[in-house]
């Protein structure tokens, strides 16, 4: 029987670590209207080719050049219920593969699809971010072949939690699908928690697999540090038994952070007589995440997550982001000093796989988005349950993953309806930490909009959350207590501090949205900035659009910068979703956008916009004043600064300072001297940087300016930042001079 309940069973076998059968490529494709029956069956010889993973549909609306009726980018209500097309592929099955169980996997099919096999139905999926994954033992013939077919649907009716306002009306296999086999004995599934203990000397691997057993056999769990076993079990296996508990330890292990992402392989061997040793491998960190009014602290010292919201979406693949192209974007995230990442989409797998490696905070959205009319709604719970499961099974494993973003701007619409919509938010948070109790969760909130000044979300999840507006959460830091809106009817609701922590707030605090400021690169003045902030600009005032940029990103982040119980925050976002000129055309040449504005600090095909540089400059670990005082007769200048790094010391890196009198070429200088410092991560200290240059020291005497630059290299060698500081002599400087207001020493 066909379920119809929303809800389904969400398991994904653990692949062998070799040998299964790629699907991606060539795939036939017909477009609607058709015979669905006929179409899942008829030779496609005479269909078109599609390359898949990739797009079958995408397009925006908006930037055609008539109206279409019933547009709607949230609801798609211009779009049939039955619009979309038939996908078909013949695969040979292997005939090493006769006496397995075999498995078919699609790792996202967005935004909706049925699966068939020969022409018999396997399921449907309604989720179009997370995987799906059917049984197909007996209905295919090892040596022989087997034609896949995939229903492919532009909407369903759920389709409004996968956020498709911003994928551009894209269908088609977002991610890769696989045929893959394993022995009759198997593993089913597995949760190995891997933790830290409070000393940092002592990383664990603990947890259970769950094998399929009929015969008995044995069961090898092995940590490897660069092809080094350093810690290993033996599990006999019993006939009929299900679950084993698994718990290996490692001694000092190499600790897994941004900065040095040191990550461990985990295999699992199942040995059984008569059949092919199966291997499973995934990668781990050993990371600890400690949240506590004092602040966050990761691995025993201060973090700060210094974030981007990631939209998943490529200017010609759309929902598929190919891995060398998130990976040169994710290395444009390193260059600007980005260390975090919040997902809006649930990230592809490969995305998860390079925060690993390359060394990025997750905060990994949970499809569930814009839920105001129907997160009271009982008919959408299961849906919700789905995707929640779906994403953190697929993704519980990966060091990178430290928060579960649970959704995104969910509060119900009335009052009347309220209650049910808080009961839903708060079961979702139950599943997440039963799926998962090593993470925290965080709500975000909507952000200001109509008689809704803010939302400062603390009454569910670990970690408070706002967006775009930080008035409330000022106002709770100086009050200890707000009033939050129950519904998007304004009534209010009072929570004090002491209430949320006896809830189960941790105490600290993020801001996963903020910054929306929409900046054509080509549009180097535009006066169209963000209208939502909490000082706004006038269009008209002729301001200078990337000085208002950097005051702005500098008010918001510095004051999450200098908050010790903030987490950090995500600008919004990395990159716009936009589309580049197909096969449809592009009445604008290069690229349309969804949700018709090009919010980001890189461009669709990742070229730095000017904003980029601005972001990079104030996400920097460690901030320089604009300008000190000198007093006639000094030998150095001083000041402090505050090292915002997790794990390195500041006596790692390099301090190369250069320095010129004022004057036309001040700027022009050869001769550098480093400056030695030591200053422990969170920590501040005084720098002092001896006044070595002559022209310096000859423009100061003489009443007039200088600077000393200063170059920052970390212990890679990557400058993640260079400052000039004026120096001024104190017969220079006026009673009103406070420094520069726009630069990293104004005062908050």
């Amino acid at each position: 029987m066909e379920n119809h309940s929303g809800l389904e069973s969400v398991r994904f076998t653990p692949e062998p670590q070799s040998g299964s059968l790629c699907l991606d490529g060539k795939w036939k494709v017909k477009f609607y209207p058709f015979d669905e029956d006929a179409a899942i069956v008829e030779n496609p010889r005479n269909w078109i080719s599609v390359r898949q993973p990739g797009k079958v549909f995408y397009a925006d609306p908006e930037a055609e050049g008539k109206p279409i009726p019933n547009w709607n980018r949230v609801s798609l209500d211009h779009i049939s219920e039955d619009d979309g097309a038939v996908l078909r592929k013949t695969a040979r099955i292997p005939l090493g593969w006769t006496g397995k169980r075999i498995f078919l996997r699609f790792d996202a099919v967005y935004p909706a699809g049925d699966f068939y096999l020969d022409g018999e139905k396997l399921g449907s999926h309604r989720s179009g971010l997370t995987p799906v994954e059917f049984e197909v033992t007996g209905k295919v013939v090892p040596g022989k072949p087997a034609e896949i077919a995939v229903r492919l649907f532009r909407k369903h009716k759920f389709v409004k939690m996968d956020m498709p306002r911003h994928a551009l009306e894209f269908a088609g296999l977002a991610q890769g699908a696989r045929l893959f086999a394993v022995g009759k004995t198997c593993v089913r599934d597995y949760h190995l928690i891997t933790s830290l203990d409070e000393s940092l000397a002592k990383g664990s691997v603990a947890g259970t697999i769950i094998i399929d057993n009929p015969v008995s056999g044995s069961l090898d769990v092995e940590i490897v540090l660069d092809d080094t076993v350093v810690s290993a079990a033996q599990i006999p296996v019993k006939r009929g038994k299900e679950e084993y508990q698994v718990a290996l330890s490692v001694g000092r292990p190499a600790l897994w952070n941004d900065e040095h992402p040191n990550l461990y392989d985990v295999l699992i061997t199942l040995d059984i007589s008569g059949q092919e040793t199966f291997v499973h491998a995934y990668r781990t960190g050993f990371r600890r995440l400690d949240l506590s009014p004092e602040g966050a602290k990761l691995n025993g010292n201060f973090v700060k997550f210094r974030g981007v919201n990631h939209l998943t979406f490529h200017p010609e693949h759309g929902m598929h982001t190919p891995k060398e192209w998130l990976r040169r974007s994710m290395d444009l995230m390193k260059k600007a000093n980005v260390n975090a990442v919040r997902t809006h989409f649930l990230s592809p797998p490969d995305f998860v796989d390079l925060c690993d490696e390359m060394g990025f905070y997750l905060l990994q959205e949970l499809p569930i988005d814009w839920g105001t009319n129907y997160i009271h709604d009982p008919e959408w719970v299961p849906p919700a349950l789905t995707r929640i499961e779906g994403g953190i099974r697929r993704d519980r494993h990966h060091p990178s993953v430290m928060v579960w973003s649970v959704g995104n701007e969910n509060m119900p619409e009335s009052a009347e309806v309220a209650k049910a919509g808080w009961k839903h938010l708060r079961l979702y948070d139950q599943l997440c930490h039963r799926l998962d109790p090593s993470r925290p969760t965080m709500f975000p909130p909507p952000g200001p909009a109509n008689k809704i000044k803010g939302i400062f979300e603390l009454r569910v999840g670990e970690i408070a959350d706002i967006h775009y507006s930080f008035a409330l959460q000022k106002e709770f830091r100086d009050k200890g207590k707000i009033l939050n809106p129950n519904s998007w009817e304004g009534d209010m609701v009072e929570i004090t501090r002491e209430q949320a922590l006896k809830r189960g707030w941790k105490g600290v605090w993020f801001s996963s949205e903020y910054g929306i400021f929409s900046y054509e690169p080509d549009l180097l003045n535009s006066p169209y900035l963000s209208a939502i902030a909490d000082e706004k600009v006038d269009p008209l005032s002729g301001r200078d659009t990337l000085a208002v940029f950097h005051e702005r990103l500098h008010n918001e982040w510095g004051n999450m910068r200098h908050d010790p119980s903030c987490l950090g925050g995500a600008y919004f976002p990395w990159l716009s979703c936009g589309v580049g000129k197909g096969a449809e055309g592009n009445p604008w040449g290069w690229t349309r956008w969804g949700e018709d504005a090009n919010w980001g600090v890189v461009t669709a095909d990742l070229l730095p916009k000017p904003a980029f540089w601005s972001l990079r400059k104030l996400f920097s670990p460690v901030w320089f004043p604009a300008r000190v005082s000198w007093k006639t007769g000094q030998e150095s200048i001083k000041f402090d600064i505050s090292n915002h790094y997790n794990s390195i010391d500041f006596s790692e890196c390099v301090f190369r300072t250069q320095q010129n009198g004022g004057g036309g070429w001040m700027f022009m200088v050869r001769q550098f001297r480093d400056v030695k410092l030591a200053c422990a991560p969170g920590k501040t200290v005084e720098m002092e940087i001896p006044i070595w240059a002559d022209s310096l020291r000859s423009s100061l005497e003489k009443g007039n300016y200088g600077y000393c630059r200063i170059t920052v290299l970390d212990t890679k060698g990557f400058r993640p930042t260079m400052a000039d500081i004026l120096i001024i002599p104190e017969s220079m400087q006026r009673k009103d001079d406070a420094g520069m207001p726009v630069g990293p020493d104004a005062i908050l």
